[in-house]
């Protein structure tokens, strides 16, 4: 197996690749940091977030950029105010949720790179039509990602 090096590379504000359906914009991928991180944006309106869930490739690291988020653990919360960070191991249950009355806006790493590939196949799918969770939990189980409800 050779070694990628990667090139130095920016990114400009507000750019990056958007996947619109998935609410999704890349921002660095593993091919442009030779496999080790991927970097990607997320906002979550007033009461949103997602379901418990865990990875089993990837350790996360959460940036809060606006708002607040709450991380549910299994047995406790993490709550992370603007400026703040989060490190979540891989194989720690997870869900994420916005508790504040403004939008949440979040700058994650998944380490090592590879994520992206699952919020692109989702994008793909969610173009064609809604997906139903059996078709979710297909594609997620694909990149090691384990809907827990």
């Amino acid at each position: 197996m050779s070694i990628i090096h990667p090139l130095p590379i920016s990114v400009a504000p507000g750019s990056g690749k958007v996947l619109k359906l998935v609410g999704i914009t890349h921002k660095l991928t593993r091919a442009q940091t030779g496999g080790s991180y991927y970097l990607f944006e997320f906002e979550f309106g007033p009461g949103g977030g997602n379901n418990l869930h865990v990875h089993r490739h990837e350790d996360e690291v959460v940036y809060v950029l606006k708002g607040d988020i709450e991380i549910r653990l299994a047995s406790q919360r993490l709550h992370v105010e603007k400026g703040g960070v989060a490190y979540l191991p891989k194989n720690i249950p997870h869900a994420l949720y916005n508790p504040a009355k403004i939008p949440l806006k979040v700058l994650a790493a998944a380490i090592p790179g590879g994520m992206e590939e699952y919020f692109d196949e989702l994008e793909a799918a969610l173009a064609i039509g809604p997906l139903d969770d059996e078709m979710h939990n297909n594609i997620s189980l694909k990149y090691g990602i384990e809907w827990l409800e």
